[in-house]
């Protein structure tokens, strides 16, 4: 599941909207990242198709299990790709740095997000799996 620079985008601002209100809308969506209802129900599709959010009544959106491990992952190495970014000659913004910096970790392959990614979920799955007692 190779996600693109804009999949981050949207997960990281479902994220940081959910810490200030646990209901989170398209429109909350659309106005953080500057962009259109539409585009916001496209990439919304994309990312429940792939179980990273989900829908629910009167239109809201959760981050499920998977979406907030991604975020987790993907914002520690945003973090150490900051970091390490140098100063430039010229005047750039945050969020230029940020956008370059999503840009590049978008186009690293993802091996090691999935091998975390594949243990943790395979855990859960064993658990979840697990004969449970019977009730009496």
């Amino acid at each position: 599941m190779a996600l693109s620079d804009a999949h981050l985008r949207y997960l990281f601002a479902i994220s940081n909207a959910a810490a200030a209100t646990p209901d989170v809308s398209s429109r909350q969506i659309a106005s953080a990242l500057g962009v259109t209802k539409p585009s916001v129900v496209h990439i919304l599709n994309i990312l429940m198709r792939d179980g990273m959010v989900v829908k629910r009544h009167y239109g809201k959106i959760y981050l499920t299990d998977r979406g907030a491990f991604t975020v987790n992952y993907y914002r520690r190495l945003l973090d150490a790709t900051l970091a390490a970014m140098p100063e430039y000659p010229f005047p750039v913004s945050a969020d230029e740095r940020c956008n370059a910096a999503l840009a590049l970790i978008a186009a690293l392959p993802d091996r090691d997000y999935r091998e975390h990614f594949g243990a943790l979920f395979a855990e859960m799955e064993v658990e979840e799996n697990e004969p449970q007692p019977e009730s009496e």
